[in-house]
């Protein structure tokens, strides 16, 4: 890797600056990290300079996340002739240069939704046929479906974490899985892009999540396919796969999968309750990756039948002998909480919301006007979560755990609980 840089500025302490700097510093290069949200206490961390960003001076390189837009230290680069490069694209620069993916497939999950359960459906699949599965995803890190270590973000940067732990730990996966927030790296054999619609302004508003999540396009590799919904094309001579009306796979009217790609339709036996208007998107794509990596129809419906859904992405179950639509999860949007309520409608028994976010544990909540105005108009009970959704006449819990335990306390077996708080789980 030639970057033709002599000192290089890392932006962002918090979402993998320090791994990018340590690795850069690694290869040889003068790297220093910028903390701009004045969180770290130390001049050096982990081995890394780390400076204010009126103490960076002088660098021909910049290297930022998608998601920040910190205005100074921009027009500072500007002002410098500093070349800028993106988290995800240094990212993937960095796993390439040392060789943590030599010889084990990769495949690269972002989305404005759907990225989480898309991981973990296709984790399935792929162990279904035999595959040893590194995943790295909101969930957590698991091996084979086993926790390997604490839960990582899906920040760029912490791929670089999951390949080093795999590596210490002595695993040797065949295919690796990881969910990206906000983009690609240029890692993936495979990159899915699970969905663009329902974006969400990032960088201080002066962008669109979706705009950030097309550089699984932009930093993909030649001979990476990516695969996509049918709304759009790709095109710039990369292969491409869809999913969707209209596409490559696609559920006909009888509920079956069909398309090109398969000998026979296939018609999984889900869990009954699971919503599939929910996860028909996941299904898809997780599907088109597998066929596409040469998992067997069988080993597809086979890891699809029962499946009740995933922990906190619309999946019905049971809570001390109440009904329990768990719907509480780091993806959680106001649109996703109103898709939960209309979900249980008609449920007859009594119904309590909790309703809120674990603001500590997610880098952006939930709209508090939105919410406070959804928790008004419930007409039954609501226990609201967090301190920016505290409001006179309603119960409020510090965390999801809680709001949990009161709204058990204030039913009986047989009534519903709707949990709809935005955490990272």
């Amino acid at each position: 890797m030639k970057l033709e840089a002599s000192r290089i500025a890392v932006l962002d302490v918090n979402h993998g600056g320090l791994v990018l700097a340590g690795e850069l510093k690694a290869l040889g290069y003068d790297a220093f990290a910028v903390d701009v949200y004045g969180t770290s206490r130390r001049k050096d961390d982990a081995g890394i300079h780390v400076v204010k960003p009126s103490e960076a001076g002088e660098y021909d390189l910049l290297v930022t996340p998608v998601h920040l837009n910190y205005a100074p230290i921009m027009k500072d680069a500007g002002k410098l002739g500093a070349r800028i490069i993106t988290h995800h694209r240094m990212t993937g620069m960095l796993i390439e240069a040392t060789g943590r993916l030599k010889g084990v497939r990769s495949i690269e999950v972002t989305g404005t939704y759907g990225k989480t359960t898309t991981c973990t459906i296709l984790a399935g699949m792929l162990r279904s046929a035999g595959e040893k599965i590194l995943l790295h995803a909101s969930t957590g890190l698991t091996y084979d479906g086993e926790p390997l270590g604490d839960r990582l973000s899906i920040t760029p940067a912490n791929i670089i974490k999951a390949l080093d732990r795999a590596r210490d730990a002595g695993i040797h996966p065949t295919t690796c899985i990881f969910e990206v927030s906000l983009g690609g790296c240029g890692t993936a054999d495979v990159g899915v892009i699970t969905a663009l619609d329902r974006g969400y302004p990032i960088a201080g508003g002066t962008k669109m999540s979706y705009t950030a999540k097309m550089q699984m396009i932009e930093n993909a590799r030649p001979d990476c396919t990516i695969i996509h919904d049918s709304s759009y094309r790709v095109g710039l001579g990369l292969s491409e796969i869809t999913f969707g009306e209209g596409g490559d796979l696609c559920f006909g009217r009888d509920g079956a999968m069909e398309g090109w790609m398969l000998n026979n339709p296939i018609k999984p036996s889900f869990s009954p309750g699971l919503d599939i208007d929910t996860y028909a998107v996941p299904i898809l794509c997780a599907t088109t990756a597998a066929l596409r990596l040469g998992v067997p129809e069988s080993a597809i419906g086979k890891s699809l039948s029962g499946f009740s859904g995933i922990p906190g992405r619309m999946k019905l179950d049971t809570i001390e002998g109440r009904t329990l639509l768990d719907n509480s999860c780091s993806g959680l949007t106001i649109d996703g909480v109103m898709h939960a309520l209309g979900r249980c409608h008609a449920y007859s028994r009594r119904k309590v919301l909790v309703l809120g976010e674990e603001r500590y544990n997610v880098c952006e909540g939930l709209n508090p006007e939105q919410a406070s105005r959804i928790a008004a108009e419930w007409i039954d009970d609501v226990v609201l979560v967090g301190d920016r959704l505290r409001s006179a006449g309603k119960l409020n819990a510090a965390s999801l755990e809680e709001g949990i335990r009161t709204a058990i306390r204030m039913t009986s077996p047989g009534d519903m609980i709707i949990s709809c708080v935005k955490t990272w789980r």
